[in-house]
């Protein structure tokens, strides 16, 4: 666009408000640059920390983890990283580390979600951050929930309030 009444344009209809952001970062360089927002989810700690990683669009998973260990605080030097996709609440890869299962075990993702019936009408809203859990052939529902529970490191009463939910479903 070379002209500011083109900008204003849209669907056929000028505006006269103009939103615009403040790069960093020349547009060029940045138009050659994949962002991505990593959640960190540190081993020992609660806090769950977003990371803005810019590397070129041909960069590999490999460059993304070397990119967050020089971000982040590692519990040791050799610790090892697991980079997931999620997409929706959902994870899309599924990664190797899921290790010593059973013939009969199973990998499945649990994903927070809330129901609200406000106005007749049911809206689910997923929060948090999902994740793997393996269920062995023995286990019961309940020892399912307190696995769930101390994975979250939640209270019983957050844990057992009304509304919300953990869901699971195999990958």
């Amino acid at each position: 666009m070379d002209h500011l009444s083109d900008m204003l344009l849209h669907y056929n209809q000028t505006s006269d408000i103009l939103y615009y952001e403040v790069l960093d970062i020349p547009l060029p360089e940045l138009q050659g640059l994949k962002t991505l927002k990593v959640a960190f989810h540190h081993a020992t700690k609660d806090e769950v920390v977003i990371y803005t990683i810019r590397l070129p669009k041909q960069s590999t998973v490999g460059d993304v983890i070397n990119d967050l260990k020089g971000k982040v605080e590692l519990s040791h030097p050799n610790v090892e990283f697991r980079l997931l996709e999620v997409f929706y609440h959902k994870i899309y890869e599924i990664p190797e580390e899921e290790k010593n299962l059973g013939p009969h075990d199973r990998l499945i993702h649990v994903y927070h979600f809330m129901k609200d019936t406000a106005q007749n009408q049911v809206r689910v809203q997923n929060f948090g951050e999902p994740f793997f859990l393996v269920i062995h052939e023995s286990e019961t529902l309940a020892e399912v929930k307190v696995r769930i529970q101390k994975k979250l490191q939640v209270p019983d009463e957050e844990f057992s309030k009304g509304g919300r939910a953990y869901a699971a479903y195999p990958p």
